[in-house]
């Protein structure tokens, strides 16, 4: 079964936090991520919506990890959010 994640989170630039990560270096790449099947970015209104279909729920919740989550508030504090859920292999096609 694939799995789905939305990130949505505001631009931020390196120089702008301690891990010098930019919202875009903080979000899965395609053909550098391991599982993930596709990622889809919208840009609005100075906010990051980031789409992903992975693999499996291992593989995203291996990119998602309790690290990742830190340094998610440490770059953008209270104003970001997931969302995690299943998808079936057919609505993910």
């Amino acid at each position: 079964m694939k799995y789905l994640t939305v990130v949505e989170c505001p631009v931020v630039f390196p120089a702008e936090n301690e891990h010098g990560f930019s919202s875009k270096d903080m979000l899965p790449r395609a053909g550098v991520t391991s599982g993930l099947e596709s990622r889809h970015v919208r840009v609005l209104d100075n906010r990051i919506t980031a789409v992903c279909i992975w693999s499996s729920e291992f593989q995203a919740k291996r990119f998602f990890d309790k690290d990742w989550h830190k340094k998610a508030d440490d770059v953008w504090g209270d104003a970001y959010q997931t969302r995690f859920e299943p998808i079936d292999d057919a609505s993910a096609a």
